[in-house]
């Protein structure tokens, strides 16, 4: 029984998950999200149950340079890298910024970071940990990252970083 509920979740769709508790898939949190991405809008944006929006959604352009900033501040190790379960709250801590993968089209924070237009700024390793890390093309790597490999707080012109001693909630 529990392999045919494992199949209906991850090959079949029939079944999801949503606040924790299985559901018709199409009442999902997979289904709303790839939904979202359809249709280029934030999940936040779409879905009553979710808190009032704080922070502008990242667009194309902004999520390109923004990305580019943390990836370049990141000191590693390895340089020029973080892992990738910190790279939303890096542009909400350092751009005020969220970045949506369904808004920009993606239903995954993976697919989003290995699309064509991020390309030339970043790509997604595995560490030696079985960690994914997003990885500034062109940077050196290495095995053993930081879980905290974030660096200073600096970013483009454009989108200021939150001044230190401030915090943002």
């Amino acid at each position: 029984v529990c392999h045919i509920v494992q199949l209906a979740v991850s090959q079949r769709k029939i079944l999801g998950y949503r606040q924790g508790c299985m559901v018709p898939y199409g009442r999902s949190e997979e289904s709303l999200k790839e939904l979202c991405a359809a249709r280029g809008v934030a999940v936040r944006d779409a879905d009553p149950g979710s808190p009032a929006p704080a922070l502008r959604v990242a667009t194309w352009e902004e999520a390109r340079e923004c990305l580019a900033a943390i990836l370049d501040a990141s000191a590693g190790p390895p340089a020029g890298a973080v892992t990738m379960s910190n790279v939303k709250r890096l542009f909400r801590s350092r751009f005020e910024r969220e970045l949506s993968e369904t808004a920009l089209g993606h239903s995954r924070l993976c697919e989003l970071l290995e699309d064509p237009r991020l390309r030339d700024i970043c790509e997604i390793q595995t560490a030696g940990s079985g960690q994914a890390m997003v990885v500034r093309v062109g940077a050196a790597t290495s095995s053993a990252p930081s879980p905290s490999a974030a660096g200073p707080a600096v970013g483009p012109r454009s989108f200021p970083s939150i001044p230190p001693g401030h915090h943002h909630t």
